[in-house]
């Protein structure tokens, strides 16, 4: 039984010498082991592991160069209406309880039409551009023939950020009944001037028993041209 014993340990012993020969001491020293045993044509081959998934890294797509705005020529340019979905504006939605009172903004600046915004009835706009630093929106060219229950709301939205006012005109009927025939007063006083530009902007108009607006987003007169 001893002999026996003996005779395992010394083929145990042979076989780690190997191993180290041949395996462990070349990955120690960044070779490749040759094992003992191959396949056809007696040479060692590794074998090869298929990874279950391999990561796929998304190529950069380049972020596109805005193109300028050409320089106006001095003709006014129509703004039309979309639908108020397209700035996840839910349909027949009112926002006439945030109002502001008109501003008077007079001011010794001639000023020239760059956009017209003509209509009757509610809606919101399509995006326009004001590529000025200064600009003002005319709505004293509005019309109606029930001076008792009539009403404009206009909220200028930002067009980058449509949960922001810019700012909320509202007319009521006290507005209509105190401009009724005044109507120099009312071209003074029913416009509002915003001291920011080089935006784009869109429009929400509520209006209730309006025959007519018609309004004009105008520039000063030295921008003509530039």
């Amino acid at each position: 039984m001893g002999a026996k014993a003996d005779i395992f340990y010394v083929i145990l012993g042979i076989v780690v010498v190997i191993l180290l020969a041949l395996v462990i001491k070349p990955i120690a020293m960044g070779e490749t082991p040759r094992l003992p045993w191959g396949l056809e044509g007696g040479e060692d081959v590794m074998p090869t592991v298929t990874p279950a998934w391999v990561p796929t890294i998304p190529t950069a797509t380049a972020t596109p160069t805005p193109t300028p705005a050409p320089p106006w020529n001095g003709t006014p340019q129509k703004i039309g209406f979309v639908d108020p979905s397209t700035y996840q504006i839910p349909a027949g939605e009112s926002r006439i309880n945030m109002t502001t009172l008109p501003v008077n903004t007079s001011a010794p600046t001639r000023w020239v039409t760059y956009a017209t915004i003509d209509g009757q009835w509610s809606g919101t706009t399509g995006i326009v551009r004001i590529p000025y630093p200064i600009w003002r929106l005319d709505y004293s060219d509005i019309t109606t023939s029930n001076y008792e229950i009539s009403l404009f709301n206009c909220q200028v939205m930002d067009a980058a950020d449509p949960n922001r006012f810019v700012r909320i005109i509202t007319l009521d009927f006290r507005d209509f009944l105190a401009m009724k025939d005044k109507p120099d007063l009312r071209k003074e006083q029913w416009g509002s001037t915003f001291h920011e530009g080089y935006h784009d902007y869109y429009f929400v108009i509520n209006a209730r028993c309006i025959d007519s607006y018609h309004l004009k987003i105008q520039v000063p007169e030295q921008y003509l041209g530039g």
